[in-house]
């Protein structure tokens, strides 16, 4: 069975580039922590940033049953 492609994340962190998928969250501070302190980022829209398709999960978010450590299961990574 082969798992559907996920759509491209909404939002994206200012500081440590984590992506999300929740529009509650844009232009609130990030929740990620990064050694052991809460990053000081803005989520920020990402509609109009370029995004390149996972080449681990082929933009499923999944490896096998296990989601993909290569794009944390979102299946999009940013353009770089």
């Amino acid at each position: 069975m082969q798992s559907s492609k996920k759509d491209k994340p909404s939002g994206v962190c200012t500081v440590c580039q984590a992506s999300f998928n929740r529009r509650e969250v844009l232009n609130h501070r990030c929740d990620q922590v990064m050694s052991g302190r809460r990053c000081s980022g803005v989520v920020k829209s990402a509609v109009n940033t370029l995004w390149d398709e996972c080449e681990s999960c082929h933009a499923t978010g999944k490896v096998g049953p296990l989601p993909c450590r290569e794009c944390a299961g979102f299946g999009w990574k940013l353009y770089a």
